[in-house]
């Protein structure tokens, strides 16, 4: 062993408590686990679809390395630094993978962004569509950077931001990068809304039941640090990992507004 078992336990959790902080798939989006870290598909479970079909489970891992001097230091300050930060690279990855196949899955409608009236009107819009699929409890939403600063017009000196929100009734709003990968050819705002049947507090996905949802989280592997061995020159090759794989059961739930 490279690292003490405490080392390890100090480390795993860091990893867990990072992800937390960092994924919005973890706050936004119910989790449960396969309890099988070699499962490969887990059932779709699309309600809309004639046969639900199996999805695949998808891996990611960001690999490092750090100095045997690290590993084995009496306090593991240096080493926690380095896995949280390859951590959040990690919450970054899954949630690129996840933003991007719930904006593959959501139906589309128009963002109009020409004035506060207009905006209040093209949230609401996307809110009936959600509670027209039985979504009645307050949504979820991701935007881009754009997409806030659009949402948090000034009025009179004040917000529309909480107006809007009000209106739409969401009561989690997230900005992701993940929507402007690729970058779009113009700088408009785009909105995806997440619609809900529990009433899921801002963050707090992780400790609600998945089975309600619409869209849930399966998890094989959950994040944690995986150890390798040596690499060479007094260098130890880690690695921070999860597996698992985003479903959206109910397609009617989601929303994005382009």
């Amino acid at each position: 062993m490279y690292l003490s078992a405490q080392h390890l336990a100090l480390a795993n959790q860091a990893v867990i408590e990072t992800f937390e902080n960092c994924s919005v798939t973890w706050q936004v989006i119910p989790h449960w686990d396969t309890g099988d870290p070699a499962q490969t598909q887990v059932p779709a479970d699309d309600v809309t679809a004639a046969s639900p079909g199996l999805l695949d489970i998808k891996g990611w891992r960001i690999p490092f390395d750090v100095t045997l001097a690290t590993a084995i230091a009496g306090t593991p300050t240096a080493l926690l630094s380095t896995v949280v930060a390859k951590t959040v690279e990690l919450a970054a990855a899954v949630d690129k993978a996840v933003v991007l196949a719930l904006r593959a899955k959501s139906a589309a409608t128009n963002f109009d962004d020409s004035g506060p009236d207009a905006i209040m009107g093209s949230l609401i819009t996307a809110r009936a569509l959600v509670e027209k699929n039985g979504s009645r409890a307050p949504s979820a939403a991701l935007t881009t950077t754009a997409g806030l600063t659009t949402l948090s017009h000034l009025v009179g000196g004040y917000s529309i931001l909480n107006s809007l929100l009000d209106a739409a009734n969401i009561n989690s709003l997230h900005r992701v990068d993940e929507l402007e990968d690729p970058v779009p050819a113009s700088n408009y705002a785009r909105v995806i809304l997440l619609g809900r049947r529990q009433r899921i507090p801002h963050g707090g996905a992780a400790a609600v039941s998945p089975g309600e949802e619409p869209v849930d989280f399966a998890v094989s592997v959950a994040p944690s640090l995986e150890m390798i061995g040596e690499s060479g020159d007094n260098r130890i090759a880690l690695a921070v990992r999860a597996r698992g794989a985003v479903r959206v059961k109910d397609s009617g739930a989601l929303v994005v507004l382009n």
